[in-house]
């Protein structure tokens, strides 16, 4: 592999929505391997399933069982992505382009055996050394892994993501462009606040916060394993080819200023939240641990937690929010375990939306806030719990107040 190119292209699920798209998406990477044509190209593209095909795919299996096995819902919904990486490497051998289409389980992608929100462990890079010397195309399957023993796995929503930025880890790659259908990174939703402005440079640090918080940007692991591995990422429009999008990288180097270094790089909102109190826990050490095992045990992952303490009577409320997705299961956990410690009531609130600030140099601008709590209060705003880190400033407030916050700590910090 001596001298040889090697860039790796991952199109999403709209990007390949019809065989049109396929058709577009193939004369992108057509026009790429004739770039650099001094040195020899070979590139490896990830996709997705087309358009909606995952979602259909689970209403299926929805359809038959009411609580699917999720080993069988995996190999279902596997299947998705193996029709959109045939269809495109065909379309490349129309081409006269000498393509091949691998599945995870082809190329070697393994992970750990957890069902639906599998982790990769390890990638077989013999296997995808031996293709890329026989092919200059290699299309692979993204959002699903294999594990040891032969078991078909998904990596959760945005999973191909992470399997282009495994990949690019694995051949070492320089630069890993994102292809979807927006021009780049902005500073908020461009559809809910029109004035939202498109970084060119941001950090890992800035996505990785950005997408928890439901920018939907990028699969935050995917930029996690970007960062370790120093994977350059690049986030792209299929559709303007030539637009230089937005770079991802670990920052400015000495002496230069770019937007990174700005008090406040963006506003993210995330609707698909819920809030849930346990309540009259109490007040014992060791009482939180296990609550909190008991939904890790579950693979429910929790964000924001707030403790009520209640000294006459010695007892706490527990709130936490979870993804909507996991409401049910958590109040399942919930009610299974809260008779262990006497608590009263599991109580849910599903009218929550997050907004969040996000900026590598928010912690040390004092009275942000103060302008946001004015702001909102201003507004008639309630704010129902706080969050802060060194990156971000969240909110929790009602659902339908979610765009309206998010426009007005837009406005109050766009021109930083």
């Amino acid at each position: 592999m001596n001298n040889v190119k090697t860039s790796v292209l991952k199109f999403g699920g709209t990007s390949v929505k019809n065989l049109g798209r396929i058709q577009h998406v193939a004369e992108i990477i057509r026009d790429r391997l004739r770039i650099g044509s001094e040195d020899q190209q070979k590139i490896l593209v990830v996709v997705s399933a087309m358009g909606d095909t995952t979602d259909y795919l689970l209403k299926l299996g929805v359809q038959c069982s009411r609580s699917p096995d999720k080993r069988e819902l995996d190999s279902l919904l596997s299947t998705g992505e193996q029709i959109s990486i045939t269809l495109l490497a065909l379309t490349l051998k129309e081409m006269g382009i000498s393509a091949r289409s691998f599945t995870a389980p082809q190329i070697g992608i393994f992970t750990e055996k957890v069902h639906s929100k599998a982790r990769i462990v390890d990638i077989n890079s013999d296997n995808l050394n031996r293709a890329l010397v026989d092919h200059d195309v290699l299309v692979v399957a993204g959002f699903q892994g294999v594990t040891a023993d032969g078991d078909i796995t998904t990596l959760g929503r945005g999973g191909s993501d992470t399997t282009a930025c495994a990949l690019a880890a694995a051949i070492n790659a320089d630069v890993c462009d994102i292809y979807t259908d927006v021009d780049g990174i902005y500073t908020a939703d461009p559809n809910v606040i029109s004035e939202a402005k498109l970084l060119k440079r941001v950090s890992y640090g800035e996505v990785i916060e950005m997408a928890r918080l439901g920018a939907q940007v990028l699969h935050p692991r995917a930029v996690e394993l970007a960062r370790q591995y120093k994977v350059r990422l690049r986030v792209r429009n299929t559709f303007k080819p030539e637009h230089e999008g937005t770079i991802i990288d670990q920052g400015a180097n000495e002496g230069e200023k770019v937007e990174i270094y700005r008090s406040i790089s963006g506003v993210a909102v995330d609707k698909d939240q819920a809030c849930v109190t346990i309540m009259n826990v109490p007040d014992k050490p060791g009482i939180a641990g296990t609550i909190m095992q008991a939904l890790a045990d579950n693979n429910i992952v929790i964000d924001m937690i707030m403790q009520a303490f209640h000294p006459t009577a010695g007892h706490n409320n527990i709130t936490f929010t979870v993804h909507s997705t996991d409401l049910a299961q958590t109040i399942t956990v919930l009610e299974a375990i809260k008779g262990d410690f006497s608590a009263t009531a599991v109580i849910a609130d599903e009218d929550i939306a997050k907004v969040s600030l996000i900026g590598a140099g928010l912690a040390g601008q004092s009275g942000i806030a103060a302008t946001v709590f004015k702001a909102f209060g201003a507004a008639g705003i309630n704010i129902k719990m706080i969050a802060t880190s060194e990156m971000k400033l969240t909110c929790v407030v009602s659902g339908k107040d979610a765009d309206k916050a998010s426009k007005i700590m837009h406005s109050s910090f766009s021109d930083d």
